[in-house]
């Protein structure tokens, strides 16, 4: 496609639109949002203020703009369960509460070409770098509804700001997509080097990084797996317009979370993802009813 063989720091290509208005072509072309003109020596001049895009191959070469997880979950399009996403990049300069207004919209109509038109949706900053080995991803609100996505956006650009989590260009990536309800949810961990085992945690529920998880190591042959069962008290759930914190059942709370069938398929997945990448990735995946869904897929440091 042309847009692979853009300059490296080149947004896509196209004519500029108003903003809050989307250009609808076969390439799915991006949303432009502009915020206040800027005085310049001869005459004003509009500062863009934010971007919408479906998620897309072409920012497989874009880190500085869309950060390393976007770039390489774009990477691994035809080969992860994904789930529709929309990548929101707001520029380093720009306040998000003042174009909001105009974004959400874009974004969500964009987001409801390729799922339902309504329903819960989640909302994430993307990691700018590579994390640290199975890790979960960060800032994750799950279970958003539409109007409290305003609110949740600017917290959310204001939390990824302060953690740091911003592009070589200073952007915050926020991915929105379909909430994904899950009786369990993965933390996987695989590396291109086959000598290496794919560890995985596994949790009742969503994923919640304080919350215990059972282990699991997959060999490359896919024989052996070591388990190591946790005590799992409780289990991070759907909420009216979020999520929060139950006590499990007895009965779950020493119980694996994970089938061994579920361990094999999501460490054979991971690995080839790896292997693909040429480095070694974390994968947040939610097991819903129809079968595992990659939320999200960070470059992981080789630890």
């Amino acid at each position: 496609m042309q847009s692979e063989m853009r300059a490296p720091d080149e947004w896509p290509t196209g004519p500029a639109v108003d903003a809050g208005t989307e250009s609808d072509s076969a390439s799915g072309t991006d949303i432009s949002v502009l915020t206040s003109a800027l005085p310049e020596r001869d005459g004003p001049a509009l500062r863009l203020g934010a971007r919408v895009f479906p998620l897309r191959r072409w920012m497989a070469r874009r880190h500085a703009v869309v950060g390393a997880e976007m770039a390489v979950t774009a990477s691994l399009l035809d080969q992860l369960p994904t789930g529709p996403t929309v990548v929101i990049v707001v520029a380093p300069e720009v306040a998000a509460d003042a174009v909001v207004d105009q974004l959400l919209p874009a974004a969500h109509g964009m987001l409801t070409r390729h799922g339902p038109p309504t329903g819960a949706l989640t909302l994430g900053v993307a990691s700018p770098e590579p994390v640290r080995s199975g890790t979960a991803g960060k800032l994750a609100m799950y279970n958003q509804h539409l109007e409290a996505l305003p609110e949740a956006l600017v917290e959310a650009v204001a939390a990824g700001r302060r953690c740091g989590l911003v592009t070589a260009h200073g952007n915050c990536v926020l991915l929105l997509q379909h909430f994904v309800p899950a009786t369990a949810s993965a933390v996987v961990h695989a590396s291109p080097a086959r000598h290496r085992p794919v560890r995985i945690d596994g949790r009742w529920g969503l994923t919640e990084v304080s919350s215990p998880a059972d282990t699991y190591e997959v060999p490359a042959d896919g024989t052996t797996i070591s388990e190591k069962l946790a005590w799992k008290p409780t289990a991070h759930v759907v909420a009216h317009g979020g999520t929060h914190t139950v006590s499990l059942p007895v009965s779950w709370r020493y119980r694996y979370s994970l089938g061994r069938g579920t361990v094999r398929r999501l460490a054979a997945l991971a690995r080839d993802a790896a292997v693909t990448a040429g480095r070694p990735l974390s994968l947040d995946v939610a097991l819903a009813t129809h079968g595992p869904v990659v939320l999200r897929c960070r470059p992981a440091t080789a630890g």
